[in-house]
């Protein structure tokens, strides 16, 4: 009767802990490595939540640049200053936003990482 009872507390506290209707927010991986972005474009529905999550791949620093894009967005977790996400080397960062419609562009700040191919467009549709 015990563990009856300790299931039906569990499933009565994740009832709550989850509103009916509560939307999961998809999560878009945006991988960033020695000189390129995946996946190329990025491509994302207008109006609608999404968590962008961030990998840096590489052992150097890399940044994924989009003032317009993140400008046009509404931010509602996590910081985008200046518009640009900065990750260290093997680091991770998460921004979730809604996202405005239109066809921005990305690249990598830090010298010479645009020449070398580090740049690509977001298509929010």
């Amino acid at each position: 009767m015990t563990g009856l009872r300790i299931a039906a507390t569990a499933a009565f506290v994740l009832a709550l802990a989850a509103p009916a209707g509560a939307q999961v927010v998809p999560i878009v991986t945006i991988e960033l490595s020695s000189f390129s972005y995946a996946p190329r474009p990025i491509q994302l529905a207008a109006g609608k939540p999404v968590r962008l999550l961030f990998i840096n791949r590489s052992s150097s620093g890399h940044d994924f640049t989009a003032r317009k894009f993140f400008r046009s967005a509404r931010i509602l977790n996590g910081t985008v200053p200046e518009g640009e996400v900065e990750l260290a080397g093997d680091a991770t960062a998460a921004v979730e936003l809604i996202p405005a419609r239109g066809r921005y562009k990305v690249h990598c700040s830090h010298f010479g990482h645009t020449l070398m191919g580090m740049s690509t467009e977001i298509f929010v549709q």
